[in-house]
């Protein structure tokens, strides 16, 4: 019950925090970080970013998911459907904040990579919040922490992964740190009420 009433409470944050982001409250905060990332960060660490970002898109994300409702599917029925459903709620709730919030992207003139090859393409999109990669990436992680028994290592690993995302996605000038801040509650939201299921079986 306990994680059912926190996956909420980020749910709520996420709502908050989304009108705050409407509001315009984050603009400068978001230009400043975003030239402070693209700065620091290297040309091997930059192409790093730019290949890792393919573990939170929506393919390998719908791929895993898919995977890991197969897996629980011995152990808790119910939870098996949970998963995927959650994960299809915060796709909807990602493209109504895209569609609403109005969240104006980085500028072209921000993009690492404005013109690549098929398939590994970008598309330029006016709004952006919240970040579809960063909600992804936390919500894989919370499940296969779970998944996992949280083991330390794991979450270490898993935790690794979620910052690389998010810091992937401000470097390559696809999202401001508000956006990546609005996936993480978006993500930790949905997910949570997921593994609820699975934790009180």
């Amino acid at each position: 019950m306990r994680v059912v009433l926190l996956g909420f409470v980020c749910f709520m944050v996420f709502t908050l925090f989304s009108r705050e982001v409407k509001q315009g409250r984050f603009t400068s905060i978001d230009f400043d970080v975003t030239v402070k990332v693209q700065d620091r960060v290297g040309v091997r660490m930059g192409s790093f970013l730019q290949d890792g970002g393919g573990l939170a898109s929506p393919v390998f994300s719908i791929i895993v998911v898919a995977i890991l409702s197969l897996l629980s599917f011995k152990k808790l029925r119910f939870w098996m459907v949970l998963i995927p459903v959650a994960f299809a709620l915060m796709t909807l709730a990602e493209m109504y904040g895209k569609s609403v919030v109005h969240h104006p992207a980085p500028p072209f003139f921000m993009l690492k990579n404005p013109t690549t090859v098929f398939p590994t393409y970008h598309v330029w999109e006016e709004f952006s919040y919240p970040s579809g990669h960063a909600a992804r990436a936390v919500f894989l992680a919370i499940v296969l922490f779970s998944l996992t028994k949280k083991r330390l290592w794991v979450g270490i690993g898993l935790g690794i992964y979620v910052c690389l995302i998010a810091l992937s996605r401000i470097y390559l000038g696809h999202h401001w740190l508000s956006d990546v801040i609005g996936g993480w509650l978006l993500g930790g939201g949905m997910s949570l009420v997921a593994m609820s299921a699975y934790k009180e079986n």
